[in-house]
């Protein structure tokens, strides 16, 4: 049992949050609206995922690097801290292009 791979997805998170704080892209400049974005983002994913096992498209792989804990079959812990990071990377970078994209059109 490991705990690298789930250390490093929180670790990423945590950059990630850091960059939005300084930045205020998108939890610490909206957020209320960013939690129920992430939200919606998260039960999406999980139910792709979960339908995804059952039609049995893809299952849980063998890593060394993984704690080996299921949440449910074929459901790795690891994966609901891997969803939430995408739903918030996501919204950090969508948060940094309309600030990009503000400025250029703002200078024009």
């Amino acid at each position: 049992m490991s705990w690298l791979y789930l250390a490093s997805v929180v670790g990423a998170g945590f950059c990630m949050g850091l960059v939005d704080h300084r930045w205020r892209l998108f939890l610490f400049r909206w957020p209320r609206r960013a939690l129920v974005v992430l939200a919606i983002g998260f039960v999406f994913f999980l139910v792709w995922d979960l339908v995804a096992i059952q039609l049995e498209v893809y299952g849980r792989g063998e890593s060394p690097a993984m704690t080996g804990i299921e949440v449910a079959r074929e459901l790795p812990l690891e994966e609901l801290f891997f969803i939430a990071f995408l739903c918030y990377v996501t919204g950090v970078l969508h948060g940094l292009f309309t600030r990009v994209l503000d400025r250029e059109g703002a200078a024009r």
